[in-house]
C-alpha cells in the first residue's frame, strides 16, 4: 500500500508519451483528458503520501520529475503546434514556456542547494496557486488556441503567480537560513 504514490508518479511519467501521441494526431480532447488524469494523479499521490505517511526517498525524486516532465511536455507541444499553425497565441505561449523553464531551473537549483543542507521544502499555497493557474492556462491554450485575449489574461496571471511564488519561496528560505532570531534567554 505504501507504494501507491510512487506507482501514481510512474503512471504520470507514462502519460507523457501518451499525451504527445494524442496531441499530435489531432486528438486534442483525448490529450487534455490525459493531462487532466496526470494532474489528478499528482494531487492524489501527494495527498496519500502525506495523509498515510507513505513518503519515500523514491517518491521524493519521482514525483517532481513526473510533474516537470508533464508540465514541460504539455507546454512544448502547445508551443510547437502554435508555431506550426501560426496561431496568434504563439508569442504568449513561447513567453510562458520560457518563464516556466526559468522557474523550473531556479526551483531545481534551489532544491538541490536545500537538499545539500538537508532542508526539505514542501509546496505552499502560493506554489499550488501557480500550479492551478498553469493547469488553467494550458487547458485554455490546448482547447482554445485562437483565443488571444483569454490566453493573454491567463498567461499574465500565471506569470504573476510564478513570480510571486518564487519571491515567497526565496523570502522563506532567506528568513529561515540567514536571519538570526534574538534569543529570549539572553534578553532577560
Amino acid at each position: 500500500m505504501r507504494h501507491i504514490p510512487n506507482i501514481l508518479s510512474f503512471i504520470r511519467l507514462l502519460c507523457v508519451p501518451a499525451f504527445i501521441l494524442l496531441f499530435f494526431n489531432d486528438h486534442v480532447w483525448a490529450a487534455c483528458g490525459v493531462f487532466v488524469f496526470a494532474s489528478a494523479t499528482d494531487v492524489l499521490d501527494g495527498w496519500l503520501a502525506r495523509r498515510f505517511q507513505w513518503i519515500t526517498k523514491l517518491g521524493k525524486l519521482l514525483d517532481p520529475i513526473a510533474d516537470k516532465a508533464n508540465q514541460i511536455t504539455v507546454l512544448v507541444c502547445i508551443t510547437i503546434r502554435a508555431k506550426m499553425t501560426e496561431a496568434p497565441t504563439y508569442p504568449v505561449v513561447l513567453t510562458v514556456l520560457i518563464i516556466l523553464l526559468v522557474k523550473e531551473f531556479l526551483m531545481i537549483a534551489g532544491g538541490w542547494l536545500l537538499l545539500r543542507k538537508k532542508i526539505v521544502v514542501y509546496a505552499l499555497w502560493y506554489g499550488k496557486l501557480a500550479t492551478v493557474l498553469f493547469f488553467a492556462v494550458t487547458l485554455t491554450l490546448m482547447l482554445a488556441p485562437e483565443s488571444l485575449p483569454l490566453s493573454l489574461i491567463l498567461c499574465i496571471l500565471l506569470i504573476a503567480a510564478i513570480l510571486f511564488a518564487l519571491v515567497m519561496y526565496y523570502i522563506k528560505f532567506f528568513r529561515t537560513q540567514f536571519v538570526r532570531r534574538p534569543d529570549p534567554e539572553k534578553e532577560n
